[in-house]
C-alpha cells in the first residue's frame, strides 16, 4: 500500500503532511500552492483593504502559534511543488504511477476533477473543514461564525467524489477545548490540530474495513459557499459576532446546540 498526499503549501497544511507520515506509508506529497484570490482587496476601498490585510495577517499569526514547528514537510517523503491551477493534469497521473499509490489523501488543495478521482475509486479521502452536510464549499468554518451556529463549526473525513463536499462520511469532529476568549482563527486552527491527530486513524480505520460509510442525504439546513461569498461586510459582522459574546453564547447552551446538529463518529 503506498499513500499520496494533495495539499498546498501553509503551515496548517506542513502540520497535516507530518501527522500523517508518522503513522502512514506516506510516500508521495503534490503541494500545490495557494491561490491569493481570497486575499486580493484591490477592488475594495481603503478601509476594507484594511480590514482584509489585518484579518489575513491575524491568520497567519494564528496559524504561527498552532503549527509554528512545522516549517517543512515530512523529509522521508518525496515533496512535488506544484503552481495553483496545476494539480489536475496528466503529469499528476504519470507521479501516482511512478509511486505506485493505492490511495490519495486530499487537504485544502483544488477540487480534484473525475479522470483522477476514476482511477481510485473509494480511495481517496477528503480533509474538509466544516462539517458536512450543514456547511459545503468554502469558509466552512467562517461562515458558522456569521450565521451564530458555532455548533457548525469542525471536520469532516469523507470519500472524495465529483460533487463538492458530498462524498460518503467516514467521520466527524468538533474542536477540543472551545473557551470564550477564542478567535475566529483559534477556532479554526483548534479544528486543524484534532484533525492532525485523527487523521491516521481515520484511514487506518478505513483501510481496513472498521468504518461503516454514511452517506448525506439533503436537508433543509445546508449551506454552500464560494470564495466570492466572503467579503469586507461578512467579515464585520463576524467580528460583531465575536464582539457580542457570540463563543460564550453557545457555550452556554452547547450540549443542546450540538445535539440539534449531531455529527457522525466512525468510532
Amino acid at each position: 500500500m503506498n499513500i499520496a498526499l494533495f495539499t498546498s503549501n501553509h503551515l496548517r497544511h506542513k502540520y497535516i503532511a507530518n501527522q500523517l507520515a508518522q503513522d502512514l506509508p506516506l510516500k508521495l506529497i503534490v503541494c500545490e500552492q495557494k491561490s491569493d484570490k481570497i486575499q486580493d482587496a484591490s477592488a475594495y476601498q481603503a478601509s476594507d483593504q484594511q480590514l482584509l490585510e489585518m484579518h489575513f495577517a491575524e491568520r497567519d499569526r494564528s496559524e504561527k502559534s498552532f503549527f509554528g514547528e512545522n516549517q517543512h514537510f515530512p523529509q522521508r517523503v518525496e515533496v512535488v511543488i506544484l503552481p495553483f491551477g496545476a494539480l489536475n493534469s496528466e503529469n499528476t497521473l504519470a507521479l501516482l504511477e511512478k509511486h505506485q499509490i493505492t490511495h490519495i489523501l486530499l487537504f485544502g488543495t483544488s477540487i480534484i476533477k473525475p479522470f483522477i478521482l476514476n482511477r481510485f475509486p473509494e480511495k481517496v479521502i477528503n480533509l474538509h473543514l466544516g462539517l458536512s452536510p450543514y456547511y459545503k464549499g468554502s469558509g466552512t468554518n467562517f461562515f458558522p461564525i456569521v450565521n451564530q451556529e458555532f455548533e457548525c463549526i469542525g471536520a469532516t473525513f469523507h470519500l472524495a467524489t465529483e460533487k463538492v463536499d458530498a462524498g460518503a462520511i467516514l467521520h466527524q469532529i468538533r474542536p477540543d477545548e472551545v473557551s470564550a476568549e477564542d478567535t475566529v482563527h483559534s477556532l479554526g486552527n483548534k479544528v486543524i490540530l484534532k484533525a492532525g491527530k485523527v487523521y491516521p486513524k481515520v484511514v487506518e480505520l478505513y483501510l481496513s474495513q472498521q468504518i461503516r460509510l454514511h452517506y448525506q442525504n439533503p436537508i433543509e439546513r445546508s449551506h454552500e459557499y464560494k470564495i466570492k461569498d466572503f467579503t469586507p461586510s461578512v467579515l464585520r459582522q463576524a467580528h460583531e459576532v465575536m464582539a457580542q459574546g457570540g463563543v460564550k453564547k453557545y457555550l452556554d447552551k452547547q450540549s443542546e446546540k450540538n445535539n440539534d446538529k449531531p455529527i457522525i463518529s466512525g468510532f
